[in-house]
């Protein structure tokens, strides 16, 4: 056959940062034609954004719909965010393909809005798809899911495919994910990634196979480039276009505005009237105070600890809405326990009343505030450089049972604690906590 070129654009972590999304509709509409591939590789959807949340990430699929992209795969806030009924209804009015090889059900069958692989023919050429998402193992069944190793899943697809001129990989995995599957899978020709928003302006190769990924936002747009003749991909280029200086789409601007009051109505919703709580990332913090207490309860735990900075902002006297506690909440972050040796809890007070800790500026990880802050700590006090948990002094070989945040057990910050024994509360969210704290505290208070 005669040299032919395939144009791939791709992007990916939206995150629902629509500040961005008409510029990246103008571009992908001026430069697509009808052999173009376009690929969303995940994370489009955040519940952070309240249009997200009022329609269970319906408007994302919405906003997906209209551009028609080749196919799309899912990253981990759809994934581990939303409610299981959420994600099992989220495509249901999609006509484009969603590929995910290593989600299913909890009865093991595959969600009937997936497909495992997909094979498409542009100019005589054979185009294998598949799709992979990271594989939050003590995450998915919480919320009746199974999860599946990527790498198994991909050893699947790549049999499947095998027939295929160019197999290209949608991946949520990050890079270092990526890399692995470079290293175990040569056949596949092009990764496109996603997770770990790295900006790779003329991707990677490894092992032959080319990785690309376009940062996060929407601020970039991948461009990947094969050159094909009778023998097969014989060059392989890729490319980012930064979006700064591309004209708005004037649609869909005006769909967002639309779209955006309409969630904040929906959410001005008034549940409860307070005298106030007032928040202090360094300092004495009443409303982060009222959370860890909160969880407390939620999670029938021993004691809590929360940094304070997952509270962004106070309440002022009198009504508490919807919109202020997603305002001042707004992390897809979920309660955990862990149950914890003296020892170990000691080691964790101690850690996170570290100056580094305290400090820290965290993205990523479901944390959307600025720094950690100190912990707020509920049924723990430290008096004369002891530690007193419910009261007694902490014993070393007592086990306690800790509500803290999920995003402290998960490794990158206190690595530790990714080992010891846990259970997560899906698919509730702090706010879901902070939310039904409040109005159990002021009922209790307009009844007395």
């Amino acid at each position: 056959m005669a040299v032919t070129k395939l144009t791939i654009f791709h992007y990916n972590d939206l995150h629902s940062k629509f500040d961005q999304w008409p510029k990246l509709v103008s571009f992908l509409e001026e430069r697509r034609t009808d052999d173009t591939l376009y690929f969303d590789l995940g994370d489009h959807a955040d519940r952070t954004h309240p249009a997200t949340e009022v329609t269970r990430g319906k408007l994302n699929v919405r906003l997906l719909e209209r551009l028609q992209p080749t196919a799309v795969t899912i990253g981990n806030n759809e994934g581990i965010t939303f409610p299981h009924d959420w994600l099992a209804d989220l495509y249901e009015e999609a006509t484009f393909p969603i590929l995910l090889g290593n989600v299913y059900e909890a009865d093991g069958s595959r969600p009937d809005w997936v497909e495992e692989t997909l094979v498409l023919e542009r100019d005589g050429l054979k185009i294998g798809l598949f799709g992979v998402t990271a594989p939050y193992e003590e995450l998915y069944p919480e919320l009746g899911w199974q999860i599946e190793s990527p790498y198994e899943a991909t050893k699947r697809a790549l049999e499947r495919l095998a027939q295929c001129d160019v197999i290209i990989a949608l991946s949520h995995l990050g890079f270092f994910g990526d890399e692995r599957l470079a290293d175990m899978y040569p056949d596949i020709d092009v990764i496109l990634g996603a997770h770990t928003h790295h900006v790779l302006d003329e991707g990677v190769t490894t092992n032959g196979v080319l990785i690309a990924q376009a940062g996060k936002y929407g601020k970039y747009v991948g461009e990947v480039t094969l050159t094909l003749d009778e023998s097969g991909v014989v060059s392989k280029e890729a490319r980012l276009h930064e979006l700064s200086q591309q004209s708005d789409s004037p649609d869909t601007l005006a769909l967002l505005d639309t779209e955006g009051a309409d969630a904040e109505r929906l959410l001005d919703i008034t549940i409860a009237e307070t005298e106030g709580y007032a928040s202090d990332w360094f300092g004495h913090s009443p409303l982060s105070e009222l959370l860890v207490e909160g969880m407390v309860e939620w999670c029938a735990a021993d004691v809590g600890i929360i940094p304070s900075g997952v509270v962004l902002d106070g309440l002022a006297p009198g009504k508490v809405t919807l919109n202020m506690l997603h305002r001042i909440c707004p992390h897809p972050i979920n309660p955990c326990v862990l149950t914890l040796d003296g020892k170990t809890l000691e080691r964790f007070l101690h850690d996170v009343n570290e100056e580094t800790f305290t400090n820290m500026h965290v993205r990523g990880l479901g944390f959307r505030g600025t720094v950690l802050g100190e912990p707020s700590l509920y049924q723990i006090e430290q008096r004369d450089g002891q530690y007193y948990v419910m009261g007694e002094k902490l014993e070393p070989n007592r086990t306690y049972r800790v509500a803290t945040v999920d995003m402290l057990t998960f490794g990158p910050l206190l690595p530790y604690l990714a080992d010891q024994p846990k259970r997560y509360f899906m698919p509730e969210l702090l706010r879901d906590v902070l939310r039904e704290t409040i109005v159990a505290r002021h009922e209790v208070i307009r009844k007395g």
